[in-house]
């Protein structure tokens, strides 16, 4: 609310269409939604970098080398992976999404509002890539790095970079997938053997989700799936998304898909957990045929269970004795009551 009026939509209204939405992509200083800035602005060691554009390895160049987007550190605004180039070396880098300040890259001199761009070091030693994606190898709900490299600096093609970071947030994956055997079971030809098909990814599936923060306030966020397919788009097949802080359930997530059909999107209220992975079977034919949508939700173990489980132990413990303890002091307080009671009423007999 501001002024008494309501800015943004109802939690259950995200997927209604704004008839006022648009992108303002005015440069100009009252349009806080819209950042430009050099790109020599990221590096403060005064070395002079450029955007790498065109694959050069190849013969001809292809371009565009794509910036990757993806939420590094769980905290819900999308980082972002780039390669830069300066004289022969082709570094990749990682822009860390933040809150603006005093000479952080985006944002005014002075640093109000909005986010800016801080760059991490830890690639700075690879000279020759040519090609960074985000990729969850050990499937542990962080993003790790993937660089391809033309093998000129020390014959390796490719480099995995494991994030290993620990951040106090969590994270959802969620796949939209195409309601292969409308989402039920397949059978062979002959109808012999039945299986449950995956089928594949939909492009163009989009989530948008509200979740509260550990001060109570609410946020919104969206995002795509396979949101790129040209210009050798490498990209993870679900949408990952960190959630910054929170101690509740996802309190609305919608999953709209591109089925042309009255029912295209769907509404999960307060049933998502997070650190999960979501898989949305929609209908094949969006529901006209009587079929229904399907969800699916896998929780990963963490490491940290069995640490969790020993401290409750030993938690329930430490409470039983204290228990145990007050009992047998009520116990004697009890016993020394009833003795003064019983002297009290044998003194006044005499």
């Amino acid at each position: 609310m501001k002024n008494g009026v309501r800015v943004c939509r109802p939690p259950n209204n995200l997927c209604t269409a704004d008839d006022n939405f648009q992108f303002n992509l005015l440069d100009s200083p009252d349009n806080n939604a819209f950042v430009r800035f050099p790109v020599s602005s990221l590096f403060r060691d005064g070395h002079k970098q450029s955007l790498l554009v065109w694959d050069t390895s190849f013969d001809p160049p292809i371009p565009p080398v794509s910036l990757r987007l993806g939420d590094a550190n769980l905290d819900g605004f999308p980082d972002f992976l780039a390669i830069f180039a300066s004289g022969d070396d082709r570094t990749p880098y990682l822009a860390y999404s933040k809150h603006c300040a005093s000479g952080v890259a985006g944002c005014d001199s002075n640093g109000p509002g909005g986010r800016g761009w801080e760059v991490a070091t830890a690639l700075a030693n690879v000279k020759d890539a040519r090609g960074v994606a985000f990729l969850d190898m050990d499937e542990d709900g962080t993003l790790d790095i993937l660089v391809q490299r033309t093998g000129l600096q020390d014959g390796s093609k490719v480099l995995f970079i494991q994030n290993n970071f620990y951040y106090d947030a969590f994270f959802l994956k969620a796949i939209a997938l195409n309601g292969a055997c409308d989402s039920g079971w397949c059978y062979s030809a002959n109808g012999s053997e039945r299986y449950h098909p995956f089928g594949v990814r939909y492009s163009g599936a989009t989530y948008k989700y509200t979740v509260f923060d550990t001060l109570g306030h609410r946020s919104a966020a969206e995002v795509g799936q396979l949101p790129q397919t040209s210009y050798h788009a490498l990209q993870t097949p679900y949408s990952f998304f960190g959630l910054g802080r929170t101690n509740n359930y996802i309190e609305n997530m919608f999953v709209g898909t591109t089925l042309h059909a009255p029912e295209h999107y769907i509404n999960m209220e307060g049933s998502v957990i997070p650190n999960s992975r979501v898989v949305i079977l929609p209908p094949a034919d969006g529901g006209e045929s009587g079929g229904t949508w399907k969800r699916e939700l896998f929780l990963r173990s963490g490491d940290w269970i069995p640490w969790v489980t020993v401290t409750c132990v030993i938690g329930m413990v430490i409470l039983a004795i204290i228990v145990f303890v007050l009992h047998l002091n009520e116990k004697r307080e009890d016993e020394l009551e009833r003795r003064r009671i019983s002297h009290h009423i044998n003194f006044d007999a005499l």
